[in-house]
């Protein structure tokens, strides 16, 4: 059959060459004694030809004939010829087959010699050829996948024990190849094809036994070649010996018997990331878990999807599965997306209220006017994301820090304001700014707190603008002294006298000297302008006189003393000044009478039964005190209470006491609602809420509430 085939392929090529008879003749010149093919039919070349190739091996089945073989010359002038284990060499024409050629078993050495045609070249290819007895049983080579032969693979040794292979090895393959091809084998009862390889043979965790037994192609002879293949346990190693997070760093950093880590707060524009987790043993499998959603398994040393993070809080858990799929290890990272909410869920103002409603997304506002009094603002915040921060301030002035839902205080110049509330989202890259305007009036208040005249004296009190004052004929000009509250400051003040021109005046400064016309009432005005243009006059009608007229009096303790319009020439004694305590119908006694002629003023000592609170009465005789001109008083009664304001409000507290349980809110009531309840106790010339605070203070620990009735 095969000299058949043989002969068939070298016809169809004399075909070739005789219709196509370029085909055959090299373009070269007469001195190539190249071969462009070898045809052979006993075995396959190896290497496969190449007309520069000149040594080649052949194996052949133990049950051919012989060799045989042809050849074509790239040249068809050249002469070919062919010798078999060093014969004499016979000529070979072109395409033309040796036929079988007496064929040694084992080792043989064909060759052809190619003489060109201008017999300048020889060439000689070399073919080894061997051919197996029928009674072959060896292998030329075994291999199992995945592992190596110990010892090395030789035919005469039939024992080997191939290396450890990985638990994930659950079978290999064998490739044996016969040192015969016409011999068999089986592996482990299977039929096996030479070369070609076997498989899968599956493998028990252990020690594995794999026999391949070969027979000789005439069935004379048996050789069995044994292969013990050892499969490894599963792993138990369920930690990762590396572990990334993109864009970020652990904390602490790395180590893989910690489980636990946290990750640096990102940005709110931060949406994604990628873990690389790192098995120590490449056999684990890596699972990876995003916020509960369920465990997939990624890539050892590879990063993984990027996943979606959450605003707040993640976690993120990293599931290690040991090759025995039962020891595992979960590794977590927690990591803060920042919120960039940077809205008020909030915003109140007091006093007032805002003219538009709040809403989250309006962020400017305006309030209706408040008056001058009101030199500051509360605005409280209220922030729709609690881990922002919120900040305050007042007409571009720097940002204070402020608490959510707390009052922050800004103040208020007057006319207009625009408050800022700045609100940082916890990613400080967002920020939102609400604006509030707002417009303080001018001041409206056209009042003095005090006034003051030299020589002489008033009794001034704010409310009252109208006033009467003796004074001597020896004083020709007076200064008044007018002093604005402490809260209004910006208030101006002008004085005239007698319809002449106004002259501007500093607060808590004298006037310049305002001259009296003898004979006439002298009328002094005293003009203030309130900031927005309010206006109030002070009217003080001075007269001249040379009669003593008592003008002001003046108690410290038990120290009287007594202020007259003229200065005085002398005093009578002390029977001419009485005091009466008409609280407790008791006469005081006047001792210690003094004065210094030429002055205004005569003073005394007052003793006796006295408290804060009493009334007392003043009287003083006609005739008691003289002017320098010799004109004396006119009889005088003069009513006063004891004691300075506080100090009569405390014993008159104590008075209301009669149940003697302490100060309470009752008697406060009590001592408000009397006739002496309005005094003024802070020495602003007028009763105001401040006075009534200084009442509620002398309320004891026990708060004594009134009784029902």
């Amino acid at each position: 059959m095969r000299i058949s085939k043989f002969f068939m392929t070298m016809i169809t090529a004399l075909m070739v060459i005789a219709v196509f008879p370029w085909l055959a003749r090299a373009a070269g010149s007469d001195a190539n004694a190249d071969l462009t093919s070898i045809h052979q039919g006993a075995g396959a070349l190896s290497p496969a030809f190449s007309p520069s190739v000149t040594e080649y091996w052949v194996k052949m089945r133990s049950s051919e004939q012989g060799f045989y073989t042809s050849a074509i010359p790239a040249d068809s002038g050249a002469k070919m010829a062919y010798s078999m284990n060093g014969s004499a060499w016979i000529t070979l024409p072109e395409n033309t087959s040796t036929g079988y050629i007496a064929t040694n078993r084992g080792e043989n050495k064909f060759q052809f010699k190619v003489t060109s045609a201008d017999s300048s070249t020889i060439k000689t290819y070399t073919i080894h050829v061997y051919f197996p007895s029928t009674n072959d049983v060896d292998l030329s080579d075994l291999r199992i996948s995945g592992t190596t032969l110990s010892p090395p693979f030789a035919p005469s040794t039939t024992s080997y024990t191939a290396s450890t292979v990985p638990y994930a090895t659950s079978s290999v393959s064998l490739t044996g190849v016969l040192d015969d091809p016409a011999a068999s084998f089986v592996v482990n009862g299977t039929l096996g094809s030479d070369g070609t390889p076997f498989g899968p043979i599956p493998l028990n965790v252990g020690s594995n036994t794999i026999t391949v037994r070969t027979t000789s192609y005439d069935g004379t002879a048996n050789k069995t070649y044994t292969i013990t293949v050892m499969r490894a346990e599963p792993g138990t190693n369920a930690e990762l010996s590396a572990l990334t997070v993109s864009g970020n760093t652990l904390s602490p950093p790395f180590q893989p018997y910690l489980m636990g880590y946290v990750l640096a707060d990102v940005s709110y524009a931060t949406r994604e990331m990628t873990v690389t987790p790192t098995a120590a043993d490449s056999a684990a499998t890596v699972q990876l878990q995003v916020n509960d959603g369920g465990f997939t398994t990624v890539s050892s040393g590879l990063p993984s999807q990027p996943f979606a993070l959450n605003v707040g809080g993640n976690r993120i858990q990293v599931k290690v599965v040991a090759e025995d799929g039962m020891t595992t290890n979960t590794y977590t990272m927690t990591v803060k997306r920042k919120n960039n909410n940077a809205w008020l869920s909030g915003l109140d103002v007091a006093p007032g209220t805002l003219n538009e409603p709040f809403a989250q997304d309006r962020q400017t506002y305006t309030m209706a006017d408040v008056p001058y009094a009101t030199s500051s603002l509360t605005v409280t915040p209220t922030l729709s994301d609690p881990n922002a921060t919120v900040y305050v301030r007042a007409n571009g002035g720097s940002f204070m820090l402020a608490a959510s839902g707390s009052p922050a205080i800004l103040p208020l110049t007057v006319g207009s304001n625009t408050l800022e509330i700045k609100v940082l989202a916890e990613d400080p890259s967002e920020e939102k700014i609400y604006t509030l305007a707002v417009t303080r009036l001018k001041n409206s208040d056209a009042s003095l707190s005090a006034l003051t005249v030299s020589p002489g004296y008033l009794d001034f009190s704010s409310q009252v603008t109208d006033y009467s004052l003796t004074v001597s004929r020896s004083v020709p000009s007076l200064t008044v002294k007018p002093v604005l509250p402490d809260s209004n400051p910006v208030a101006k003040i002008q004085v005239r006298v007698n319809g002449g021109s106004y002259v501007p005046v500093q607060s808590g400064t004298d006037s310049p000297a305002l001259p009296l016309v003898s004979g006439v009432q002298n009328v002094i005005e005293v003009l203030v302008t309130a900031q927005d243009g309010t206006t109030r006059v002070y009217t003080i009608r001075v007269s001249q006189a040379g009669t003593p007229v008592l003008t002001k009096l003046v108690m410290d303790g038990m120290k009287v003393r007594l202020t007259f319009s003229e200065p005085l020439q002398s005093v009578a004694d002390a029977t001419y000044f009485s005091v009466t305590n008409m609280s407790r119908s008791a006469a005081l006694s006047v001792t210690d009478l003094v004065y210094t002629p030429g002055a205004a003023e005569a003073g005394f000592t007052a003793s006796g039964p006295l408290q804060p609170g009493d009334d007392l009465e003043f009287r003083i005789q006609a005739g008691a005190v003289s002017s320098l001109s010799g004109e004396t008083n006119a009889a005088v009664s003069l009513k006063v209470v004891y004691g300075d304001p506080i100090q009569q409000m405390q014993r008159r507290l104590a008075d209301l006491d009669t149940d003697h349980d302490g100060i309470g809110i009752r008697e406060v009531l009590a001592y408000l609602n009397s006739p002496y309840g309005h005094n003024d106790l802070n020495g602003d010339g007028q009763f105001t809420r401040e006075d009534v605070a200084i009442v509620l203070k002398q309320v004891g620990a026990k708060f004594v509430s009134p009784q029902q009735s």
